[in-house]
């Protein structure tokens, strides 16, 4: 059954369905009212807001929409073309804007689209703000303006390189690139095919990359789960690889293939983290939705920490870190 779908994580639907251009533009005005009525712009006269989308063919209508709507409220509107969510995240402090919005349905099938919304902090919005943009919608708000007010889009094209640079500025680059890994990644023809790739490259790995255009043409069912990942699982044994990569197609979900083209899953490996961050900072606390194992428990309480559960939903996680 088709449905559209509104919560702390913004909005989905189906392509040509429940996803339509005028739903995309009430979506995009409904956040532009709700900014209007809640804050005041940063530099205290334009809201200026950045957009990004994945690689989804449906993608360049989902952004003519919403960025028409944003722009007939007079918010700027920077284009990023097509990157990553983290990147667009990042990209709302680099250039300092009021929000960031992501045209995108995460890890659903191509015929789904969808729009992520960021504040100015560069995480979702919390419950109560999710709630009162999905009212505004409901009520079909605007705050269009007047010709004079209109600000012209721009473009920016400097999201995957400013992202790689800031990841290499934290991680130990010559140890990395000692190593040599052989590594085999699976980008589904989605948004991280550049940025990942020149990370990898840049941290000296031999990379093998399957699936590395980003069409938006998934070659498999995106979501990285051990079924879905049986042509990354095989070529890291084909290759010998030290690893095996797997991302989503707005690259926000990451999956890991051992050496022996074993599947680790999202559980080991977020307490897999848990435990190198703990540690080195014993004591301290973690946060997880309720969907999580009980592993990242054990792990924290070895270390003296303790973690607080939320419901799930990124914007839920967010307000309790």
């Amino acid at each position: 059954m088709e449905a559209l779908m509104i919560g702390v994580s913004g909005m989905r639907g189906t392509v040509g369905g429940t996803l339509t251009p005028a739903v995309v533009m009430r979506m995009a005005s409904a956040f532009a009212t709700y900014l209007k009525q809640t804050v005041k712009p940063i530099d205290g006269n334009t809201f200026k807001v950045v957009f990004g989308r994945d690689s989804r063919p449906s993608g360049y209508w989902v952004r003519d929409a919403a960025v028409a709507a944003l722009v007939a409220s007079g918010f700027e509107v920077i284009d990023l073309d097509v990157v990553t969510t983290p990147g667009v995240a990042m990209m709302v402090k680099h250039l300092n804007a009021d929000a960031g919005m992501i045209a995108t349905a995460s890890h659903n099938p191509i015929l789904w689209n969808g729009l992520k919304l960021l504040n100015s902090q560069c995480v979702a919005p919390p419950p109560e703000a999710a709630r009162r943009i999905a009212e505004l919608f409901e009520q079909d708000a605007s705050s269009y303006v007047r010709v004079e007010h209109l600000k012209v889009p721009k473009k920016n094209t400097d999201t995957h390189a400013l992202h790689t640079k800031r990841i290499l500025e934290v991680v130990d680059v010559l140890g990395i690139s000692s190593k040599r890994y052989k590594v085999v990644l699976d980008s589904v023809n989605g948004a991280g095919c550049v940025a990942t790739m020149m990370l990898l490259s840049k941290l000296g790995c031999q990379v093998v990359h399957l699936n590395g255009e980003p069409s938006g043409q998934f070659a498999h069912e995106p979501e990285p789960t051990a079924a879905n990942l049986t042509q990354l699982a095989a070529e890291v044994k084909r290759q010998k690889a030290n690893v095996g990569f797997a991302q989503d197609p707005d690259a926000d979900r990451l999956a890991i293939v051992d050496e022996n083209g074993v599947y680790i899953g999202e559980e080991y490996s977020l307490a897999l983290c848990a435990r190198y961050i703990l540690a080195k900072k014993p004591g301290g606390v973690t946060a997880a939705n309720l969907s999580t194992s009980r592993m990242l428990d054990d792990v924290a309480a070895k270390f003296g920490g303790r973690v607080l559960r939320t419901p799930v939903g990124e914007a839920n996680v967010i307000q309790a870190m």
